[in-house]
């Protein structure tokens, strides 16, 4: 008998790194032109840096999925306002 490990077929390997590369990207482009006050900064660099822990560097499948809906829902809202001038 042979062990078969079977394995995943990744249609779109990068798709884990969307969320946060959008994330840190909009994140220093709204800070650059002073669009979030430093206590709003720190609040979503805080949420990015706990997001992206789950994400990548714990152990269970479960918290990195939160992670990733973590940093998602923050891409979302970093874009929603971004789009809309929220000041």
């Amino acid at each position: 008998m042979t062990d078969h490990t079977p394995g995943v077929l990744q249609i779109f390997p990068f798709i884990a790194y969307l969320a946060p590369l959008t994330s840190a990207a909009l994140l220093i482009g709204l800070w650059s032109v002073g669009d979030v006050r430093p206590r709003m900064l720190a609040g979503l660099a805080g949420w990015f840096a706990i997001a992206g822990y789950c994400q990548f560097f714990w152990g269970s499948a479960l918290v990195a999925a939160v992670g990733l809906l973590a940093q998602t829902a923050l891409a979302v809202y970093l874009l929603i306002r971004w789009r809309l001038g929220y000041y």
